[in-house]
């Protein structure tokens, strides 16, 4: 019999409610600016979001990956860890932010396009400041939910008084980026209140360790980027825009279907990281336990979407985007094949195997630079899915090893 502990429960509880609610909020969003932007302004917005996500990678470093699992493990390195990691963040986002600037003047698109995406880059400073891994890492799940909901019923709000024709496209990228930078500031001041200021801080010898450790993260991170995210990158440089925003209407279906995933492992992270790699009763338990919700988690979602794709993609986004119905089938395959990945794999950055995982998601990441390579040219928003759906194929080859690797003594008694 399956029994989960009370901490996991309650933090799941948290995470699902908010995250089930500000998703439906993020999708009505979609929705309401794919209708009003239409296909190609829709595409300018999904490329200009993947295009700056790399960007945010290298400001993020995996320091939040790093600060939450180090919280969990001894909570009086918080004040050290948040100041050091917003003050780290802070200066990479400047410094990324004048690379970034001087790409965008240098790339050949139209200048609705550059606009759109120096609009978007300003997350990189929203992103320093965010905290949400503090949160995750001392297991109040709940502010991490007011925070969804917050920031996705700020954008919803703001797009539709705001956006009301395709000429209000800096409109819809400039709202969501504000409501973001919102509740990155009104965390900040809870973190204020129930501990202590944030104050800029970089400890040299601190800096050491914590670039060390969280490097193969961002490495990691960057890999699982290019093939969730370099697909409409490629898109958005070989196809009309149109293309791009079609593809792009499947893919927020898609996040939408990651959603108990997520859920499932930020309720159990802490608790892998703070039992470690043991040979207990206790380990085996909370492994059989985040293996049951996560596989079934992605039978259930991956067949809700594959069956219905087109029913789905009509009454989100309307008949305008008929053809995304082709992508989304096939990255519903895609969401079975990532709740597989997510088991095997998150939980080795739990125990501190990183660099073994990151080599895991490289080469899903070559993977999906040869296929769209291959593909897109000629197939378009189809090859873009396809090379998604093999990429992480190739993944779950290398997590798969590196779990059994780690974990087949501890199953022995």
């Amino acid at each position: 019999m399956l029994r989960i502990t009370n901490q996991i429960f309650k933090n799941l509880i948290s995470l699902a409610s908010a995250e089930v609610i500000s998703k439906i909020i993020a999708l009505i969003t979609a929705a309401y600016l794919g209708r009003i932007l239409k296909p190609e302004g829709f595409g300018i917005l999904g490329f200009a979001t993947a295009f700056v996500s790399y960007f945010l990678l290298m400001v993020n470093f995996g320091l939040d990956t790093y600060g939450t699992r180090e919280i969990a493990k001894d909570k009086s390195l918080l004040s050290k860890l948040v100041n050091n990691i917003i003050s780290i963040r802070v200066l990479f986002a400047t410094v990324w932010y004048i690379i970034f600037s001087i790409v965008i003047i240098s790339i050949d698109k139209p200048l609705i396009v550059k606009l759109v995406l120096f609009i978007t880059a300003i997350n990189l400073f929203v992103n320093a400041l965010s905290i949400n891994w503090l949160f995750i890492g001392i297991e109040k799940m709940w502010l991490i939910a007011i925070r969804q909901i917050m920031t996705n019923l700020l954008s919803l709000i703001g797009i539709i008084f705001l956006v009301r024709s395709e000429r209000d496209i800096f409109l819809a990228a400039g709202v969501t980026v504000i409501s973001s930078l919102v509740n990155s500031i009104w965390m900040i001041r809870i973190y204020n209140r129930m501990y202590s200021k944030v104050l800029f801080e970089i400890d040299k010898t601190y800096l050491k360790v914590i670039l060390k450790e969280s490097l193969p993260l961002v490495f990691s991170s960057f890999m699982i980027a290019i093939y969730y995210n370099l697909d409409m990158v490629m898109l958005g440089y070989m196809k009309p825009g149109e293309d791009v925003g079609i593809y792009s209407a499947a893919y927020k279906i898609i996040l939408v279907g990651l959603i108990p995933f997520i859920l499932i492992l930020n309720s159990f992270f802490p608790s892998l990281s703070k039992i470690g790699l043991t040979k207990s009763l206790e380990f085996r338990n909370i492994i059989k336990q985040y293996a049951v919700l996560m596989l079934s988690a992605g039978i259930i979602v991956s067949s809700i979407i594959y069956f219905n794709a087109s029913r789905i993609i009509d009454i989100v986004f309307g008949n305008q985007y008929d053809r995304a119905a082709a992508p989304l089938s096939i990255l519903a395959l895609n969401l079975l094949v990532i709740s597989v990945n997510i088991f095997f794999g998150n939980p080795l950055i739990a125990w501190g195997k990183q660099k073994e995982y990151s080599i895991a998601i490289a080469f899903g990441a070559v993977t999906n630079i040869i296929l769209n390579i291959l593909l897109i040219p000629k197939y378009s928003y189809i090859g873009a899915s396809l090379s998604t759906l093999m990429a992480e194929v190739a993944v779950f080859v290398g997590v798969f090893y590196l779990f059994n690797k780690y974990t087949f003594r501890k199953f022995i008694l």
